[in-house]
This record gives structure tokens, C-alpha cells and sequence, in this order.
């Protein structure tokens, strides 16, 4: 054996543990093959028994503590394992309540739970609860979504711009006389809105129409127009002053974001974490 050279770790383990002595023929077999290649016995017979001996005692010592450290290094690095074994939860959303809610606070939730891996599925066209996914979020009002679904977060739409275009505005009618940006999937129109505040609209819609909300918000941030717009996808524009309410009484309620229930999947312990983090996000 050279002096680089390991010995093999079975009748290490019989060496190192407590009461164990080289009983069965495998072990002895191979402490034997150690003592040779060591060049000192590291047992001796003691009447019918062994015990051992000095040398034996001594290497003993030596790779006891390094056995034991190797076994509390094992456990760590299982645990370790454990806590970062994957978890996905499929979640269905709006394309644009995707981009400008949920996406932003991810990073929060993954940080604190390294184990979950969220796959988004933000299309269009997939119908709400399709299966395959664990958590689906929809937009509508309470006569679609109260019966089925849970309120996650309800909604105000307002115009909203950039500074640079509220300057002057002090009543719905003047906005008749600005750019207006439209978009299609909103829960309330611009023609509907002028009517709830007793403006008879004179032109027949908005000067554009952009569709998701997305394009029309971040049109809006450019200075394009003036658009009809939810509270919960502006947040972060609103907060940074890159758009602003130039009429800040006159915003409706029509719409909210709805969580429908998860089936089977509600039972998985990653789904309700998800599903619990959403509401409290959302302030429920």
C-alpha cells in the first residue's frame, strides 16, 4: 500500500463502530488484507476473543473523528438536497397581468423557496382551466367569475397619460379634444365611460386602438394619448410618475382578476403555497 493509497472503507467501518469487532468472514477477510498492506496487526487474541491491539488502537483514534465528520457531512448535504428538490406549479394569467403584476414579485417568492420552479402560461387563446395547469388567474366581471372563482384583485380604470398631456385637463369633456388610445379587452370602453359621466361622445372612438393593455400602456408612457386603464397594471408606472390620472375622481369599477379553484393539484403543498402567496399579494 502506498503511502497515497486509501485503505478500502469496509473494515474501516468495522473498526469505527461502536462494539463491532471482525466477526464475519468478509470482515476479517479484508482487516487481514489491511494489516498486510499496513505492515502491523491491528488485532490480537485475547484468550478466545480478540481485542485491539496498540497500533490498532492508535489508528482507531486517528480515522474515528474523520469517519464522524464524514457521516455529519453526508446528513447536511441530504438535507440540503431535500430542501432544494423542485416543485412546479403551472400558472395560467393574462398576458399582461402576467407581465406587469405577477412577474415583477417572482424573484421574492423564489428566493425564499428555492424548491419551486413556476411555469407561466400567459396565451391569449387558451381557455380558462384548461388542463395541465395548477392555478389559473382570469379577468371579467362578477357575473362571469363570482360563482367560480375567488377575487384576487379588483380593478379601477381611470385615463391615465404622461404629465406632459394632463396639463389642463379639468373635466371628461376635454378629453374629447386629446388623443385617445383604446384598447379592446378592458372591462369598460371609452364610449361607456363618457357616457357614466354624461358626455355625449362627437367623434367615433378612440384616436388608436392597441391591444393587450401592455401596448397601449407603454404607448401612453411614450406620450401617444390618453389611455383607459387598470390601476393594477399601471402600479408601476403610476408610482414612478411616468403616468399620471389627470382625472383622478372619475375611476370605475367594472372588472377584477379572479383565482380559480385548482382541482386535485390544490392538495399538492407547492400549489397552496402559491396559491397563498397570490392572495396575499393581492391583499386578501
Amino acid at each position: 500500500m502506498t503511502g497515497s493509497s486509501l485503505p478500502p472503507s469496509l473494515p474501516l467501518r468495522a473498526l469505527t463502530a461502536d462494539g463491532v469487532r471482525p466477526s464475519s468472514s468478509a470482515v476479517s477477510h479484508q482487516i487481514r488484507s489491511l494489516e498486510a498492506g499496513l505492515g502491523i496487526a491491528l488485532f490480537e487474541r485475547v484468550g478466545r476473543g480478540v481485542e485491539l491491539s496498540d497500533d490498532g488502537r492508535e489508528f482507531f483514534a486517528g480515522i474515528r473523528d474523520g469517519f464522524e465528520q464524514l457521516r455529519r457531512t453526508t446528513e447536511r448535504m441530504a438535507r440540503r438536497g431535500r430542501g432544494r428538490r423542485t416543485e412546479v406549479v403551472r400558472v395560467q394569467t393574462p398576458p399582461s397581468f402576467a407581465g406587469r403584476w405577477l412577474l415583477p414579485r417572482l424573484p421574492a417568492l423564489l428566493a425564499a423557496n428555492p424548491g419551486l420552479d413556476i411555469r407561466v402560461n400567459a396565451e391569449r387563446d387558451r381557455h380558462p382551466g384548461d388542463a395541465g395547469f395548477d392555478l389559473t388567474i382570469v379577468y371579467g366581471d362578477a357575473r362571469s367569475w363570482a360563482r367560480s372563482a375567488q377575487p384576487l384583485l379588483e380593478e379601477l380604470l381611470q385615463p391615465l397619460c404622461a404629465p406632459a398631456l394632463a396639463t389642463g385637463i379639468r373635466t371628461p369633456a376635454e378629453l374629447l379634444e386629446r388623443p385617445l388610445i383604446g384598447t379592446r379587452g378592458n372591462g369598460l370602453s371609452w364610449a361607456e365611460w363618457f357616457r357614466r359621466h354624461g358626455v355625449e361622445a362627437l367623434r367615433p372612438g378612440p384616436a388608436m386602438e392597441l391591444d393587450p393593455s401592455d401596448v397601449a400602456i407603454d404607448a401612453a408612457v411614450k406620450g401617444l394619448g390618453i389611455v383607459l386603464e387598470s390601476d393594477v397594471l399601471t402600479e408601476e408606472e403610476r408610482a414612478d410618475g411616468r403616468l399620471v390620472a389627470p382625472l383622478p375622481h372619475y375611476a370605475d369599477s367594472t372588472a377584477a382578476y379572479w383565482l380559480l379553484p385548482s382541482g386535485d393539484a390544490g392538495d399538492r403543498a407547492a400549489v397552496g403555497l402559491v396559491r397563498d402567496w397570490l392572495l396575499a399579494e393581492a391583499g386578501r
